[in-house]
């Protein structure tokens, strides 16, 4: 498809959709949670980009009508409402599930696995098998894509985006931010971003600190989130210049208070759109074996190899070392890291990849 001089805008669910002469996208996620709502946003933006009229469902806006056949109904009838669309975006399986259970033929779907393990189930893979032959199906990153080739033909790879000018807009700088966090002047901040649940491993990111304070002792963790573990953290935490903010909204806005974001999520970890924004930020990311963090940040990141406090102690003082070191290596990784998420991530990169689905299985000539 071509772009048009005068992008259409989204439209959003629920409302009219009369502008017949854009082509319609159809976009279904189970809810706007973060970071859905961003996600979803930014395949809006895309798809208006390119002359497009995007419709977004959340399912839990049809919530109301009751059962699980009540919402697809909702859902079918939103979609007659308005002109048939070209292309069906549906996030995660129960969007997947729902779309399918509409019965409606839409002339694309693509259906974009935000985790691992999306046809793992037995009964998923015999639905697909029965119901589904001619969905499309992507990864949000290769290890993802991957692990889908396994169970469909032609698996997909289409990574999460992020709006740029928008998260720029919103960002603090570094002195605002250390100021709203109440940051110590001199002291090397670590930060932790997310929910504090198992999966997260958050206890290692307290016993990488507690394995720093010997060759660092001016190192800091901010623990920015909430979870069942907070408190098994606080108890862990006891002795060390650790400081608990709790849920803060909109966390991301105050990233270059910081001078690392630290992952130490188990492997399971499909994306990473905290990395990605912290990238976007200029701020250091030290991650783990992860395959989703590594697919967003590539060379830029900091890495450590096994999830032990010493690897991810010895990882942070790489950073430290490179941030204090004269040669500027590390301002011309993070400028490299702004200009790889412009490359990858940006709302026209997810524009390139949305463009190439309109075509995606056609045969030549049509």
């Amino acid at each position: 498809m071509t772009s048009p001089p005068d992008p259409a805008p989204a439209v959003a669910a629920g409302s009219a959709t009369d502008a017949i002469r854009f082509p319609r996208i159809l976009q279904v996620c189970p809810n706007d949670h973060p970071p859905f709502r961003d996600i979803c946003d930014v395949y809006a933006a895309a798809g208006a980009s390119l002359g497009c009229a995007v419709d977004t469902v959340y399912l839990t806006d049809l919530a109301a009508q009751g059962r699980s056949a009540s919402i697809a109904a909702g859902l079918r009838s939103h979609i007659a409402a308005g002109p048939e669309p070209l292309l069906a975006i549906c996030h995660r399986y129960r969007a997947y599930r729902t779309l399918r259970a509409t019965g409606l033929k839409l002339p694309r779907v693509v259906t974009i696995a935000h985790e691992f393990g999306f046809f793992e189930r037995l009964q998923r893979r015999l639905e697909r098998r029965l119901f589904a032959r001619n969905i499309l199906f992507a990864g949000v990153s290769p290890a993802v894509q991957a692990e889908l080739a396994a169970t469909v033909p032609g698996a997909l790879c289409l990574p999460n985006g992020i709006d740029i000018d928008s998260l720029n807009a919103t960002l603090l700088s570094r002195e605002a931010a250390q100021a709203e966090l109440g940051i110590v002047q001199g002291s090397f901040t670590i930060g932790l971003l997310g929910r504090l649940v198992e999966k997260k491993r958050p206890l290692l990111a307290i016993d990488a600190l507690a394995a720093l304070q010997t060759d660092l002792p001016g190192a800091r963790l901010l623990v920015i989130g909430d979870g069942e573990l907070r408190a098994v953290m606080e108890a862990r935490a006891a002795g060390l210049p650790v400081d608990f903010c709790g849920f803060v909204p909109d966390a991301r806005r105050l990233l270059k208070g910081l001078d690392a974001l630290l992952l130490v999520s188990k492997d399971i970890e499909a994306f990473g759109m905290v990395a990605l924004e912290a990238m976007v930020a200029g701020v250091p990311v030290v991650a783990g074996p992860s395959p989703g963090p590594r697919s967003v940040l590539g060379e830029i990141g900091f890495y450590f190899d096994r999830a032990e406090p010493a690897a991810i102690a010895q990882a942070l003082q790489a950073v430290h070392q490179a941030a204090g070191s004269a040669d500027a290596g590390l301002d011309a990784q993070l400028q490299q890291g702004i200009e790889r998420a412009r490359r990858e991530f940006s709302v026209a990169a997810v524009a390139r990849r949305l463009d190439d689905l309109f075509f995606q299985g056609v045969p030549p000539g049509r």
